[in-house]
């Protein structure tokens, strides 16, 4: 737990049950849901030479990452150029698993000498401390396990006519472009959806809007459901590639951008990887090498129910930029954290102004909050 409230925590909830606020402790903050997987990955590999693994473990490094950073161009970096030299240092542990044969009947105990070869796949579980260090000590991005949740509007042409919208029925009649999202965003560790396109959403949103970037049917449409960020695109073939437009809503913040790939499966891949991308950019710490962050105030004004002050203290003990958040004083309505940063006080403020239930006010340039001197960071409880 991030939060240090031994002494403050009890006399704060005391009293703000006794002002009759007792409500739920614990309401979930609107920022995000754990990414899993984040330092394993499983690629196919030849056989089980040494030689293979060592490959193996250099691609797989290389794609963790990227997945922990949220940066597609982190293997560009000259201490991640230096990390794939000696990718073995940061694996935590490895193993193979071969699949059935793949001519190989449903009674049969062993392959015959005419199967197919078994595939073979090499699953490796890197060691997140050693990930995070490598980051972190040379001031590179880390992007933390809390993410936001997407919804995904994804529409395909396939031309003569043949378009859809991707959906998340079980029996999907779209399994390829359905598999090629699933295994980008999981490439990516972002958390992804898609809407069900029952009636309701087949009245609300068409082909032609995610083809003519008409977001504004796309966020309503999204309303019913609990996601954290919308992700609009269109995918179609062009000139012997296919080629992707794509609009993500974060917030009060909308951005941009095209794919392309020789494949529907590439230019679908461009999408998740390019909201990825802009996700992190707004969201990850900003390494600071050597660490000894100095320590910044926030405070929160408006603070008048139990509820609302467990929800600050749960948020500021999730939020990734936030290594360590401690009360200080509360006193009518408000409270102040003294915060330590995993990376640049910076990182702090933008993960902050991105709740949408915190309105940031005017930051002050020094204060003597606590005892010393700091930047303050003010923002008003806005449910």
């Amino acid at each position: 737990m991030n939060s240090s409230m031994t002494g403050l925590r009890v006399p704060v909830l005391l009293i703000l049950l006794l002002t009759g606020f007792a409500a739920v402790l614990f309401a979930r903050p609107a920022a995000a849901v754990e990414a899993t997987g984040l330092y394993r990955v499983t690629l196919p590999v030849a056989d089980r030479d040494p030689q293979t693994r060592d490959a193996a473990f250099q691609q797989a490094l290389g794609e963790v990452l990227i997945k922990v950073s949220g940066s597609s161009q982190i293997v560009s970096q000259p201490p991640v150029q230096e990390a794939l030299k000696n990718p073995a240092n940061y694996v935590q542990q490895f193993a193979y698993h071969e699949a059935q044969p793949a001519a190989a009947s449903a009674g049969a105990a062993t392959a015959t000498s005419g199967s197919a070869p078994a595939g073979l796949d090499l699953q490796v579980r890197f060691d997140p401390v050693a990930i995070d260090h490598l980051l972190s000590s040379n001031g590179l991005s880390l992007w933390g396990r809390e993410r936001p949740l997407v919804i995904l509007w994804i529409g395909v042409s396939r031309g003569n006519g043949q378009r859809f919208i991707l959906g998340s029925e079980s029996d999907s009649p779209h399994p390829a472009a359905t598999k090629a999202v699933e295994q980008a965003a999981q490439a990516r560790g972002l958390p992804i959806f898609l809407p069900l396109m029952d009636l309701q959403d087949q009245g609300a949103v068409n082909f032609s809007d995610l083809n003519g970037g008409f977001l504004g049917p796309v966020i309503q449409a999204s309303t019913r459901y609990d996601a954290n960020a919308v992700l609009a695109g269109a995918v179609r073939p062009s000139a012997g590639q296919w080629r992707g437009q794509w609009q993500l809503a974060f917030r009060d913040q909308r951005q941009q951008w095209t794919s392309s790939g020789a494949s529907e499966a590439q230019a679908l891949a461009g999408g998740i990887g390019g909201a990825a991308d802009r996700l992190a950019s707004m969201l990850a710490v900003s390494g600071a090498p050597g660490g000894g962050q100095q320590a910044v105030f926030v405070q929160f004004d408006g603070v008048q129910h139990v509820a609302a002050f467990a929800r600050i203290e749960h948020l500021l003990d999730k939020l990734t930029p936030i290594k360590s958040a401690q009360l200080v004083s509360a006193d009518g309505g408000q409270l102040v954290f003294k915060v330590v940063p995993r990376g640049q006080a910076d990182d702090v403020a933008r993960n902050l102004g991105l709740v949408n239930w915190l309105q940031s006010m005017q930051t002050g340039a020094a204060s003597t909050q606590g005892g010393g001197a700091g930047q303050t960071l003010y923002f008003r409880y806005n449910p």
